[in-house]
């Protein structure tokens, strides 16, 4: 098999298509592919992948590999990838955003002689080799990577590098199957994690996120009432979550969700750097502080300089009377 970039989707539920981070995972891949004149190839792992298959074919993988397994263990992943990046002939192999991303990658180019860079940004293709974009300093500025190894660069990808593919239903892939490798027995897992169900944060079109400047936590039900007169999801500052006043599949920031929403609302979130981390790709911010000189309107598209809990009321009013 001649060189693919390879995307490598670790773990899969049964019976389920890929998710959006996979297929724009596959969408840098393919414009990758493009400037390094090679084939696509998607790799698989988890139990019953027909739907996910025929996805990656769909959204452009030229050669599947699937991994038909469950409740596997990170060393039988690890080499599963190192087996897909030999079979893939991998110079460059992309992770999305999702489970076992930071534990597989550096695995995975330890155990090839490779190299890997996580919360990639941007990819870009510099005589015949790759360079990493990534954020560093908590989201504060942004570093330009160049691989030294001489085995693959094992790029774990942020948010929207990339948009999907344009899907042909009636396009197939050639499709490979990966062994399973014999449990080491170093680590049992004894039930899989049930998966999570109802809408997801990272996948939400509008956020209304609330910071310590609610001053309360009873006052985070305002929260709510706007995002549901504006038909969105809630989030929370990580403050608020240590505090108790949301839960942390609500976290926005560099140790919760990373989200691309098209409108976020920061409500009395100042604006700290780990923070902007999870929600600075959105492409439209609005914030609202009391204190002019905050982070946050560095970021925002539009700034209210007030008390949180004198604006909110009147944001919901709107809404509600506007939905």
């Amino acid at each position: 098999m001649a060189e693919h970039v390879l995307v490598l989707v670790p773990s899969i539920d049964a019976g389920a298509p890929l998710s959006d981070a996979a297929a724009e995972a596959l969408g840098a891949a393919r414009e990758l592919a493009q400037q390094r004149r090679c084939d696509v190839a998607c790799a698989l792992i988890g139990p019953n992948l027909a739907a996910a298959t025929a996805d990656a074919a769909q959204l452009g993988a030229d050669t599947v590999l699937t991994a038909t397994g469950h409740a596997l263990d990170g060393d039988a992943r690890v080499s599963i990838a190192a087996n897909a990046v030999a079979q893939a002939q991998a110079r460059v192999v992309l992770l999305p955003r999702g489970p076992h991303l930071l534990e597989l990658a550096p695995r995975l180019a330890a155990r090839t002689g490779g190299a890997s860079v996580i919360g990639v940004t941007d990819i870009r293709h510099v005589d015949n080799d790759v360079h990493a974009i990534a954020a560093v300093f908590g989201g504060a500025a942004r570093a330009q990577y160049a691989f030294r190894a001489s085995g693959p660069r094992v790029i774990g990808l942020a948010p929207a590098v990339a948009a999907p593919p344009d899907r042909d239903p009636a396009r197939t892939a050639t499709t490979i199957e990966l062994a399973i490798p014999q449990p080491t027995g170093r680590v049992t897992t004894l039930e899989p994690a049930a998966a999570s169900s109802g809408p997801r944060l990272e996948n939400a079109k509008l956020i209304v996120s609330g910071g310590r400047g609610l001053q309360d936590g009873e006052n985070y039900a305002l929260i709510r009432e706007l995002a549901d007169g504006l038909g969105g999801m809630t989030g929370a500052s990580r403050a608020i979550v240590d505090d108790g006043w949301a839960s942390f599949e609500q976290q926005v920031g560099l140790t919760g969700k990373i989200v691309t929403p098209d409108v976020y609302f920061a409500i009395g979130i100042s604006g700290a750097s780990q923070h902007m981390a999870g929600c600075a790709t959105a492409r439209c911010i609005v914030a609202v502080n009391t204190d002019p000189d905050a982070p946050i309107f560095k970021f925002a598209d539009y700034g209210i300089v007030d008390d949180a809990l004198e604006v909110l009321p009147e944001l919901v009013r709107l809404a509600r009377e506007r939905a």
